[in-house]
This record gives structure tokens, sequence and C-alpha cells, in this order.
């Protein structure tokens, strides 16, 4: 019990703690599911059932466009993120879910879509050394 219940105490701290968590509840959420597989040494007939019971919480309450925004902004994991093509399109699909409700002229639309492009190929400021060396350093 305490396999499954440790890493999920950890995802409740950071959301519950004093910190913002928004860029970081995603991968949290991530990470807590890989330690409880790995305490199940990658039997999916044990993690299995569990994971089924996570992601069913996750989607249904948790999981909201907010978060996977928060998560694409992150540097720290922006940068170092290694995503199967269908995590990559969700949070995408987050991330520009957000920017048409919180950004309603498209002009502007466009403009913040051109500065994203810049923070995902790490150019104009955001390639400028103090940035990348910041990435790990300084919350989002």
């Amino acid at each position: 019990v305490v396999k499954i219940v440790e890493p999920l105490v950890k995802v409740l701290r950071l959301v519950d703690g004093e910190k913002l968590a928004m860029g970081y509840i995603y991968e949290a959420m991530d990470q807590a599911k890989e330690q409880i597989r790995a305490a199940y040494k990658d039997r999916v007939t044990k993690y299995g059932p569990i994971w089924e019971i996570i992601d069913n919480r996750w989607n249904n309450q948790l999981h909201r466009p907010i978060h996977a925004a928060g998560y694409f902004l992150n540097p720290r994991y922006h940068y170092r993120a290694q995503l199967g093509e269908d995590q990559t399109r969700e949070v995408k699909d987050g991330l520009y879910e957000c920017l048409e409700r919180m950004v309603p002229d498209e002009r502007q639309q466009l403009e913040v879509h051109r500065q994203i492009s810049f923070f995902s190929r790490a150019t104009g400021t955001f390639g400028k050394n103090l940035a990348k060396i910041a990435r790990d350093v300084d919350q989002p």
C-alpha cells in the first residue's frame, strides 16, 4: 500500500503547497505512475488496475487544458521532455485551447504563437545563455 500511496501523496503535497504547481502537475503525475509501476516490477496485472483508477480521476476531475499549457511552458520539462506522439498532441491541444480562451484577438493569438515557436526552438531571448542556465533553476 505504501508503494502506491507515497508517490500520490507527493503529488498532493505539490498541489497543496505554497509554491505555484501548475507547470509541475503533469510531470508529477507521470512520475507517480512510473514509481508505482516500478514498485510492482513492471507487472501490468499488478499496477494496471491502479493506473486505471489514477487515469480515471485524472481525466475526469483533475486534467485541464491549463495543466497541459503549464507543462508545455515549463522550461524545466519542455527542453528535456521525451513525449510520445499522443502526449505531445494532448499537451499542445491544451496549450492552444488555453490560448484561444485567454487571448480572444486573433492578431494577438498569432503573436503568442510566434513567441511559442521561439520558445520551442530556444531562439531569440529564449536562446540566450542565461535563459538556458535558468531553465532548471527558476520556477516558470
